[in-house]
């Protein structure tokens, strides 16, 4: 493998390794390239390469993107609304009928009134247990 830490900002020809991996449809090679030419794109990019950059952007294309969903996934949204919503109705701590739960992107927003700053505290330290990434607390006590 040929390592080129040049400041080159133009195409070059395909590498040997490139041309020889099947492409998918769109042109990203259908699996990863050996860890040696991969480490040595890294550090090349490290230096200003753009060609060894464009590889190493191909290289994450290629990677295993199972699990990951669309940006805001809606059915992620409505289990996470129905696992806050319950986790604050089985609280036996909590009178949660003040409180409205909304949830856009992974993050919850408390709205409402509760009785106490411990509710309050409260409600807040349930919605992060059911899973949430960030928790918004709109909660007026009182």
């Amino acid at each position: 493998m040929k390592l080129d830490l040049g400041q080159s900002n133009h195409p070059t020809p395909a590498s040997e390794a490139d041309s020889k991996q099947p492409l998918r449809t769109d042109g990203v090679p259908a699996e990863r390239r050996p860890f040696l030419e991969r480490a040595g794109d890294e550090v090349a990019a490290m230096f200003g390469n753009v060609d060894a950059l464009g590889r190493r952007q191909r290289d994450e294309a290629v990677g295993d993107h199972s699990g990951k969903g669309p940006a805001g996934d809606s059915a992620f949204d409505a289990r996470l609304l129905a696992d806050v919503t319950d986790r604050l109705t089985q609280d036996p701590k909590l009178d949660a009928t003040g409180i409205r739960v909304t949830v856009i992107s992974g993050s919850v927003t408390l709205h409402g009134s509760v009785i106490t700053s411990a509710d309050k505290a409260l409600a807040e330290k349930d919605a992060q247990a059911a899973g949430a990434g960030h928790v918004t607390n709109n909660l007026l006590v009182g």
